[in-house]
């Protein structure tokens, strides 16, 4: 109900898909599938402004993306109104993969654990949180996750793996880039590594956007980083290229450098009924827990 079909594309009915939201908060739903990226991306981008889209207002009730789908471009939305505030969509996603390797013959088993992007790759719907299974194969107990992907496609193990290995390669190059530039690398504070490997990234994927880059951090390792960029797309409804996010590293050092008003990343006060109060610094956007 509320949306047609034309082949595997989804024609939108948005009133309905922004009631269903409305009835599910914080739940992510398929609004619908445009044949071009570029008719997509506007309406994703006009929803939260509910900008000619009046199904989806008032302005910033909804959030919503666009992403890859077999039959075009996808539009995700979810209502976020009210609080507390559904948790921002995760950058990556990072899982305990089985490894049989490549081969005709059965090579053994190994754990990989991977950092992939948030969506399925089918439909561009976000990607299930993973649970430990524990299993027994070749005399030994081994420990993988599962997940459930709420648009109901499957992730194979062997799929994530090629995704990962895929990214795990460009991170390479990049790397390697990154080095040879090191030299000539501009001052980021104390993001100017991860600067240099989004820079040197960007140049080997032409239009590579931040959520990718903020793959590539996760994958390696340069955590809070990746965390940062995540935070910065929810509030750009999640539209920032790689160049953009070595803008918005580049700007969030120089504010920390020049903040004086924390005590690492933590706003000390004493309330008016005498109480202590601690909150996360708005500028420095450490990861904190704010506690009062």
């Amino acid at each position: 109900m509320g949306r047609t079909r034309i082949g595997r594309r989804v024609v939108p009915n948005h009133p309905d898909v922004a009631q269903r939201a409305r009835d599910a908060r914080g739940e992510w739903f398929l609004a619908a599938v445009y044949p071009s990226f570029a008719s997509g991306r506007s309406v994703a981008a006009r929803i939260p402004r509910a900008d000619l889209m009046p199904a989806y207002a008032p302005a910033g009730d909804f959030e919503a993306y666009e992403a890859r789908h077999d039959a075009g471009t996808a539009v995700w939305v979810r209502y976020i109104a009210g609080l507390p505030k559904p948790a921002p969509r995760p950058s990556t996603m990072t899982y305990r993969v089985c490894d049989r390797g490549n081969g005709p013959g059965y090579t053994g088993l190994r754990i990989v654990m991977v950092t992939v992007a948030p969506e399925c790759p089918v439909c561009g719907g976000p990607r299930g949180e993973g649970t430990s299974y524990r299993f027994h194969e070749d005399g030994d107990w081994f420990v993988v996750d599962r997940w459930t992907n709420p648009c109901g496609h499957l992730d194979e193990y062997r799929t994530v793996l090629a995704e990962y290995r895929h990214w795990a390669q460009i991170l390479e190059k990049a790397e390697r880039k990154a080095a040879e530039r090191s030299a000539e690398a501009p001052d980021a504070g104390e993001f100017t590594a991860e600067v240099a490997l989004l820079k040197a990234a960007a140049s080997l994927v032409p239009g590579l956007q931040a959520r990718q880059g903020a793959q590539l951090l996760g994958m390696q390792g340069q955590d809070e980083a990746a965390r940062r960029i995540g935070e910065e797309l929810a509030t750009r409804s999640y539209r920032m290229s790689a160049r953009q996010a070595t803008q918005f590293l580049t700007e969030l050092a120089a504010a920390r450098a020049a903040c004086h008003t924390c005590d690492d990343g933590r706003i000390n006060y004493r309330s008016r009924d005498g109480e202590f109060v601690s909150l996360r610094c708005p500028r420095c956007r450490r990861d904190v827990i704010p506690v009062a």
